[in-house]
């Protein structure tokens, strides 16, 4: 119930967001003028609004989008990036589209992310699941779309957030074909890379490497073919899942 419910303005290098539940926010997260970086996963956004992004140097990781992703093509300020886990300047650079990652996410309804389809900087994307009209960008190969995900029952009754006695529920159907169609990669700083402008890696704050190895709920993910989206490996039926 926030304007934003996460607004990550210049700096935000080393920054990672991890779950969390953002709903009925005017956009869940801003991440504005940085360059990297920066790690979000195992988040849920259920906005109509997921994502804004004004930065570079970002990796979204194994989290739900229920929402839209609005992007800066270009931003003209020179903003400022680090040394290595410190406050120390490194230099100034502007802000161009690109050099993002998405892996093992989930999309649904308005998730659009062809928007990236412009970006200046290269942009990875693997193992992203589409449901109901989401749409792929072209830089990743053999998305898996489905557009016919629960055809037989209304969206809004089969995906619902609802609040009882304090905790929150997401009423959701899950599919094995999210697993068995597809196969998704573990995550780690060795497959996100180096953030393009500070030439830096995705590391834990005393230096070692990340691995996206647990899940919302600190589930441990399955190491050689973990489940796209938040939840690992859940029961395919409809149910409702306690994410708050």
């Amino acid at each position: 119930h926030c304007y934003r419910g996460i607004w990550l303005d210049w700096m935000a290098q080393g920054t990672r967001v991890t779950g969390n539940l953002f709903h009925d926010n005017g956009s869940d997260i801003f991440f504005e003028v940085d360059h990297g970086p920066f790690l979000a996963d195992n988040n849920i956004f259920l906005s109509r609004n997921a994502v804004s992004l004004n930065s570079q140097g970002g990796a979204f990781v194994h989290n739900l989008f229920a929402g839209s992703l609005k992007l800066y093509q270009f931003d003209a300020r020179q903003t400022p990036f680090l040394k290595a886990h410190s406050t120390a300047l490194a230099g100034f650079h502007n802000n161009p589209s690109g050099d993002v990652r998405f892996y093992n996410n989930l999309f649904v309804r308005g998730a659009d992310m062809s928007q990236l389809d412009k970006a200046t900087l290269p942009v990875m994307m693997n193992g992203n699941v589409y449901l109901n009209g989401a749409k792929p960008a072209r830089f990743e190969n053999n998305p898996l779309v489905k557009n016919n995900w629960l055809v037989k029952m209304h969206l809004i009754s089969a995906f619902k957030l609802s609040q009882r006695h304090g905790n929150y529920y997401l009423r959701m159907e899950f599919d094995k074909a999210w697993m068995t169609e597809r196969t998704c990669e573990p995550v780690t700083s060795e497959l996100l890379g180096k953030a393009v402008i500070p030439d830096l890696a995705f590391e834990q704050p005393d230096g070692e490497g990340i691995s996206i190895s647990t899940d919302y709920f600190g589930n441990r993910r399955n190491d050689s073919n973990p489940t796209a989206g938040p939840f690992e490996r859940q029961p395919y039926a409809k149910r409702k899942l306690e994410v708050w």
